[in-house]
């Protein structure tokens, strides 16, 4: 008996360590669309992400630990002094730029210049070295989406509205908090969406320009 029961608890213990772990390769759409070291990079994302909303959640299950994330998310984002902003953004921008360039580019744009910005009742033009991130409208990630969509309401009308707005909409970005109770993040076609929109939260614009006009 204490030999069955020390066998269950190295299979429980197994189980825990590997639950948050997710093999894109299962997924036919990610296999057709990204090659096997394009899929570790996406990966990559997904770990990233995963470590951060687990270790700010009371809670080791993936899923739940998504939900609870997100909720913190609605509760504060409408209000910019509440706002929660998932990642220190220069560390974020560290991470995003040391994956692979090519899959980085199927993922995002990044720009580095502000052609004009308002802050304090002051204009500021052509700003040198202000890091925006934006979801690309033309990468293979959007191709993923309309290819998931085809079975999918949802994932269709993302991948049609990205294309159109050239970034994420502020209409999607305030509904996804609001509805994420309709999304399981076990299945990978939500795990991978909600990375990215994690990834793609930007601290405020006046935050921004603190940090921009402190360097």
């Amino acid at each position: 008996m204490k030999k069955n029961a020390l066998i269950i608890s190295i299979i429980s213990i197994v189980m825990i360590s590997c639950q948050d772990e997710i093999d894109l390769r299962s997924d036919k759409y990610i296999s057709d669309i990204f090659t096997k070291k394009e899929i570790k990079e996406i990966e990559k994302m997904i770990s990233y992400v995963d470590n951060m909303v687990l270790s700010n959640t009371e809670t080791k299950d993936i899923d739940h630990a998504y939900h609870m994330f997100l909720d913190k998310i609605d509760r504060t984002i409408q209000d910019s002094s509440r706002f929660l902003v998932p990642f220190e953004e220069e560390k974020k921008y560290q991470f995003l730029e040391n994956l692979d360039p090519i899959v980085f580019k199927e993922f995002w744009n990044m720009s580095d210049h502000l052609k004009m910005a308002r802050y304090k009742d002051t204009i500021y033009r052509d700003l040198e070295n202000y890091k925006s991130l934006d979801i690309s409208p033309v990468g293979r990630y959007v191709e993923y989406l309309k290819k998931v969509g085809e079975k999918d309401e949802f994932y269709i009308s993302l991948g049609e509205q990205i294309e159109l707005a050239g970034d994420l909409p502020a209409a999607n970005a305030l509904w996804f908090p609001k509805n994420h109770r309709k999304f399981d993040f076990t299945i990978h076609k939500n795990r991978l969406w909600v990375v990215v929109y994690i990834l793609r939260i930007e601290e405020h614009h006046d935050k921004k320009m603190e940090r921009y006009l402190m360097q």
